[in-house]
């Protein structure tokens, strides 16, 4: 058993006065100063701590034991979709966005298909990006392409009904029930659209594509039934396609783990919100879980609240892989993320901090 914490882009700063304007995303050489100094002050601030500054719940540590340069470091719903015409919204004090719904009236999916993504802004400047960075830098900086954020070759997307909500807005579950063939084939597109993005990038920085994190946040919303008739079939494409899947669902997932099961080739769940880690265990045995706190034990709970949580996990968990994760966000109190160190400690589970550039 682990545990992985990371800190919010508001957190930096707040703490740290880090700008994030769009010259940290799309100025490759600034944003690798700008994170070397970041993961310093982080270091200075949590000594012996294995906290970082890292996109939340998405890179692997072992992954960053040597220097890289993240060319885009977005979202990868956000890269997405301003491809298909959305604006990005920067400020320099939170992470990034994109304006809402830039599909909000698609009626037909047919010309999506059509879309030459090399040629189409903002892949072709980020790709551009990466041989520049490739060309220049030395060896010992791996240049990381946009849908990885380390050195591992695990790639990531959103989820297929998160993506969809991103690009058409809340109408996707309405659609789901009213125009079920319009739906189909828009995710179809989705799942379609990220290979390719993934490979093209891949192929551009020189990469072996391992596996694939998936951020399914949308689908604690929906009933078993609807995951299995419109989720499961693009999960098992993005599995088939891709690789080994790390799948995650950000809000309480009890009600989905039995479909889940049907997910091939999952290798990892990353789940959150009062998901039970017995019930994980008991449909699926040792797989590996990567386990976040509910939002109330980061915001409204008590060091107390997180350390009886952390307690339960590990006895409902047994003796399989289990890694605690958290994200700490700006004025969530520190002391309730800091707790989850202190019980694992208690308990006999160091985690040391390593050397993350």
């Amino acid at each position: 058993m682990s545990v992985l914490g990371s800190v919010s882009f508001g957190w930096l700063h707040a703490h740290g006065g880090f700008l994030f304007d769009e010259g940290f995303f799309f100025d490759p050489r600034r944003r690798l100063e700008q994170e070397r100094r970041m993961q310093a002050f982080v270091a200075q601030r949590f000594p012996d701590l294995p906290i970082y500054s890292i996109e939340a719940h998405l890179v692997q540590v072992e992954g960053r034991r040597r220097p890289v340069a993240l060319v885009g470091g977005l979202q990868p719903n956000l890269i997405l979709g301003a491809a298909v015409g959305a604006r990005f919204i920067i400020a320099p004090d939170k992470d990034p966005d994109i304006s809402p719904e830039p599909l909000a009236g698609l009626t037909d999916v047919g010309p999506l298909w059509n879309i030459d993504w090399p040629d189409t802004w903002p892949v072709s400047l980020l790709l551009g990006q990466v041989h520049e960075m490739r060309q220049t830098l030395g060896p010992d900086v791996a240049v990381i392409p946009p849908f990885f954020w380390d050195t591992t070759g695990r790639a990531t997307t959103h989820g297929i009904i998160t993506t969809a909500q991103k690009l058409i807005g809340e109408r996707v579950f309405l659609e789901m029930a009213d125009n079920p063939g319009f739906v189909r084939e828009l995710f179809a597109w989705i799942v379609d659209a990220y290979v390719k993005l993934i490979q093209l990038f891949a192929d551009a920085a020189g990469i072996t594509v391992t596996g694939l994190h998936t951020g399914e946040c949308s689908g604690c919303m929906m009933g078993p039934d609807q995951f299995a008739e419109f989720a499961l079939p693009c999960l098992n494409n993005l599995a088939d396609r891709v690789g080994p899947l790390r799948l995650h669902s950000c809000g309480n997932s009890n009600h989905l783990l039995d479909v889940f099961r049907e997910v091939r080739n999952v290798a990892i769940l990353n789940l959150g919100s009062g998901t039970s880690v017995a019930a994980v265990r008991d449909r699926f045995g040792p797989i590996r879980i990567d386990i976040m706190p509910q939002t109330h034990l980061l915001t409204a709970g008590s060091p107390q609240d997180m350390d009886a949580w952390v307690r339960q996990c590990v006895a409902d968990n047994g003796d399989a892989r289990l890694q605690f994760e958290y994200h700490l966000d700006l004025n969530q109190p520190e002391q309730n993320c800091l707790q989850i160190h202190r019980t694992l400690e208690e308990m006999g589970i160091h985690s040391p901090r390593l050397q993350v550039y």
